[in-house]
């Protein structure tokens, strides 16, 4: 099993709302190095996602919301959509 395990029971499982730290909203509030987040979006590419970091620790770690609207998502996450495999948390 993955360590960032977002899909569960088939359902791929994202946040339902941006966390208050989320690394995509204005002003650098988790204190990355500059283009991290870029970093992070490029490393993910069109199959990958990025988890929320406020649960890294969970069992079933859900999509970061802001990477899943960022450009409306990737490939992967667009077609999670169009199966109708999305489920909120």
């Amino acid at each position: 099993m993955s360590k960032h395990n977002i899909y569960v029971d088939g359902k791929v499982h994202v946040r339902r709302a941006m966390c208050p730290t989320c690394i995509f909203r204005p002003g650098n509030l988790m204190h990355l190095q500059e283009g991290r987040v870029e970093d992070m979006v490029e490393n993910a590419g069109d199959f990958g996602c990025i988890p929320c970091h406020e649960h890294l620790d969970d069992t079933t770690n859900p999509v970061c919301r802001g990477f899943f609207d960022h450009g409306g998502g990737n490939i992967a996450m667009r077609l999670a959509q169009a199966m109708e495999v999305v489920a909120w948390a």
